[in-house]
């Protein structure tokens, strides 16, 4: 999935998964009890545990199908497997509850089905919360941007890629103007409107292979290839004329105008992902000595 795709969850449903997946298989859980009721107590099974789509009525199933489908572009194998995994169960369950009502000797086929199609079912689980856990872990939870985890991998890919394609890489770390302002005249919810309203002009600027990030309070970085330094600074320029252009609407109706400095770098192959960034960070200083919403490029 290119950064310039939809997200398949947003970051309220990243941070809430873990925990809708841990209740949906308590609930599981608990339905799965009433099999043992149905063969120890002979009480009567539920209707929606003889259906043949007893799979997609249980609470399990209800939470389930709504998300499998994007769940499946994430983490396809595992969902599969959850998926053949929870309609067995139910089969299992049909089965040995059929052969109860109608006094059958119940086969230890069926038994075996439930209780193994159960434990694939609780693991794959869990291996799908962990994804969701380590998600929410490398996620900006306010802007949704990804964090610096992985920074190094992506820096190599993009080295990697530049030097492959003929193009160069290039760095921009971006630096919101007078951010400590915004939240000491308008209060910090304000602040967190205007950084939510930064990164999604940001993200609205992205190419195919750029790579946006939250780098850390009002920072942002943009790692991304391009035909040379012109082409890289008209980027730049794009970015801060759009953020420019587009103030933040306040709840009291007022605009909050804002601007961003940039500190622009061509990545050398000879870089480290460590080297590149002071010389970015460099230029980004310089920026703002200078005035601010207005780029500088770093000095070999």
């Amino acid at each position: 999935m290119s950064d310039t795709d939809e997200p398949l969850f947003s970051c309220e449903e990243i941070n809430e998964l873990p925990t809708r997946m841990d209740e949906a298989m308590q609930a599981h859980l608990a339905w799965s009890q009433r099999l043992l009721r149905c063969a120890l107590l002979g009480e009567p099974p539920a209707e929606d545990m003889l259906q043949a789509n007893a799979h997609e009525l249980c609470e399990f199933g209800r939470w389930f199908r709504p998300v499998s489908e994007r769940l499946r572009k994430t983490e396809p194998v595992c969902v599969h497997n959850l998926d053949t995994a929870h309609a067995n169960m139910h089969r299992a369950v049909r089965e040995l509850c059929l052969a109860v009502l109608e006094g059958r000797r119940v086969d230890s086929y069926w038994f075996e089905s439930f209780e193994s199609n159960q434990a694939a079912m609780v693991r794959e689980l869990a291996a799908l919360k962990e994804l969701f856990v380590r998600s929410r872990a490398q996620s900006d939870p306010l802007t949704g941007l990804p964090l610096r985890h992985g920074l190094h991998m992506l820096f190599a890919t993009r080295q990697a890629d530049a030097e492959r394609s003929g193009n160069a890489a290039f760095i921009a770390l971006m630096d919101a103007d007078r951010f400590k302002k915004i939240n000491d005249v308008h209060g910090h919810p304000a602040g967190d409107s205007a950084l939510i309203q930064l990164a999604r002009l940001l993200k609205s600027a992205l190419r195919g292979n750029d790579s946006l990030l939250r780098y850390g309070g009002e920072e942002f970085m943009l790692l991304f290839l391009g035909v040379d330094d012109e082409a890289a600074a008209n980027i730049a320029e794009r970015i801060m004329h759009m953020v420019r252009n587009n103030p933040l609407t306040l709840p009291d109706g007022r605009q909050l105008h804002m601007t961003l400095s940039i500190g622009l770098t061509r990545v050398l192959p000879e870089d480290s992902l460590e080297s590149a960034i002071r010389r970015a960070d460099v230029a980004l200083y310089q920026a703002k000595r200078n005035g601010r919403d207005r780029f500088e490029w770093a000095l070999d």
